[in-house]
């Protein structure tokens, strides 16, 4: 392998944003909380609405 391959395999690895990585802990943390009695758990894509949803205010938080 050369110097100029490995340099383009490496570049070719996104480096995920701020927001993507909160809204992956945020998510995280959505699928392994305990459901409530009395209280739906929301699907797959609502929990990932929700995700980014807590990564925005995350991002927001950080401007004050």
């Amino acid at each position: 392998m050369t110097a100029n391959a490995k340099t383009e395999s490496t570049a070719a690895v996104e480096t995920p944003a701020l927001r993507d990585i909160f809204a992956a802990h945020a998510l995280a943390a959505l699928t392994s909380s305990p459901k409530h009695a009395g209280v739906p758990r929301a699907d797959l894509d609502g929990m990932a609405k929700q995700a980014f949803d807590y990564a925005n205010a995350m991002i927001a938080a950080r401007k004050r």
